[in-house]
């Protein structure tokens, strides 16, 4: 079996966990009284592997029918991978520390901005655009909507 036939086969059996919980998430109340309920979180995980894995298998099947370019000597993917992965787990740790002086938003603001800026080397534009639209989005979805409570920094947020 190939790597493609591999990760291809690996996607449908998350596909179909996230089935599963789709499932049995329907057998759950969906929301409560003031918040939501115990079948919210395992019904929307579902709904996003099925969409995460029917991409995945969309851009496999692209992929296969496209002509695959043979890469650049200097283009050497694993060359870099264990300063990254530090660079990623001391950026993670630093974030955690960071939480209780700088707030949940800023703290994983400055994460992300590290991360997609400085490990994975993108522009300025897409580094400010991902960083501070994750953050804000995730402060509203959780802080906002589900009352969820954030560590907050000086800012109030």
């Amino acid at each position: 079996m190939g790597t493609r036939t591999g990760e291809r086969v690996f996607a449908g059996l998350v596909g179909l966990l996230g089935l599963v919980w789709i499932v049995q998430a329907r057998k759950l109340a969906y929301w409560g009284e003031f918040a939501p309920g115990p079948g919210f979180l395992p019904l929307w995980l579902g709904i996003v592997l099925i969409i995460l894995v029917a991409a995945f298998l969309l851009q496999s099947l692209c992929r296969a029918r496209s002509p695959r370019p043979t890469p650049a000597p200097e283009a050497d993917a694993g060359s870099g991978a264990p300063k990254r992965v530090v660079a990623i787990v001391v950026g993670l740790l630093c974030c955690l520390v960071a939480l209780e002086w700088l707030g949940f938003v800023v703290a994983v603001a400055v994460y992300l901005a590290v991360l997609i800026g400085v490990v994975e080397r993108r522009s300025m534009t897409e580094t400010l655009a991902v960083s501070i639209g994750t953050s804000v989005g995730l402060w509203l979805l959780f802080k906002q909507w589900l009352k969820v409570p954030f560590p907050t920094g000086p800012w109030g947020f």
